[in-house]
């Protein structure tokens, strides 16, 4: 076993090396779509400033991350966009959720502009950063939460890329203890008992242990709007009404339970039953693939959001 471990550490440290940067060179479906502005401007006013977190493996600086703040700031002139570049490129995967949520918190205590608060849009895995952040710190307070294609609900396979072809040979030694982010957020509801024991962020996240957590209840709850987007064809996210907080049942993978009928909900484990009943959730699907949705849906769906 120590052997193994070993071996597993050293992998880990080669991941941070030239063979990780290839592989997301190699790749773009795991960065955020290049997206452009349809609508005219809206009317000078003031506003709620933005902050944008991406993707696992994508940048703050990368021409899609670019073009949605870009479209943010060209549709609400005068607006503060903050295109996040916290764990950028390969530090969004070797670097753990929890210490991602620690370099979010302080780089939005460093920006005086958002000190009032601020409305928080991620993409994939950036939204479990954004949502540790709101449950777990919330200061300064997040008012509006758009979540496009996060994995909430966690993933249940690891998927079929290039950049996944690297990591998951790795990851599988310890799949629920490996030093990576995708470790944080792994379900196999194969085995419930060994999630609930071993997961070290997703079931505490959720709230799915017997003790909960009220300040997570609380923390959502405070959101003006929350919004979940789903891809419907997502092979990325899987199963993706995980960007729901579906899941598949507990011994049946591939039968799915959407947010409505699972027990979380029902027994409103994070208030997301009381938020839905009074319109403060609302969810949103597209036809297509991870992060793939259109200039249209963007600019009719996501950007009205950001109005106020």
């Amino acid at each position: 076993m120590a052997l193994l471990l070993a071996s597993c550490a050293l992998g880990y440290q080669h991941w941070t090396g030239s063979a990780l940067e290839q592989a997301l060179a190699s790749s773009s479906d795991h960065l955020a779509p290049t997206i452009s502005l349809i609508s005219e401007p809206a009317p000078l006013a003031e506003r709620t400033p933005v902050v944008m977190l991406h993707g696992m493996g994508d940048s703050g600086t990368n021409p899609g991350m670019r073009s949605l703040c870009d479209t943010a700031s060209g549709k609400y002139p005068g607006l503060h966009v903050v295109c996040s570049t916290v764990a950028d490129g390969a530090a969004s995967i070797t670097t753990t959720l929890d210490k991602q949520i620690e370099e979010f918190t302080a780089s939005v205590r460093a920006d005086a502009k958002l000190a009032n608060g601020f409305t928080a849009v991620g993409l994939s895995q950036g939204n479990l950063v954004l949502r540790g952040y709101i449950q777990r710190v919330n200061d300064p307070p997040v008012h509006k939460y758009i979540s496009m294609c996060g994995p909430h609900n966690g993933v249940g396979t690891c998927p079929d890329n290039v950049l996944y072809k690297l990591i998951c040979p790795l990851w599988r030694l310890d799949s629920y203890g490996a030093p990576i982010a995708f470790s944080d957020y792994w379900k196999d509801v194969a085995d419930k008992a060994t999630y609930l024991k071993k997961s070290r962020w997703l079931a505490d996240m959720n709230n799915e242990r017997e003790a909960k957590n009220a300040t997570y209840v609380k923390n959502l709850k405070s959101l003006t709007q929350l919004v979940f987007v789903e891809a419907l064809q997502d092979t990325m996210v899987v199963p993706h009404a995980s960007e729901t907080m579906g899941f598949w049942a507990w011994g049946s993978p591939g039968s799915v339970v959407p947010l409505n009928a699972t027990t979380a909900y029902k027994e409103d484990w994070l208030g997301l039953k009381a938020m839905a009943e009074t319109k403060k959730l609302v969810t949103y699907s597209y036809q297509g693939e991870h992060l793939r949705w259109s200039s249209a849906f963007w600019d009719q769906t996501i950007l009205p959001f950001l109005a106020d």
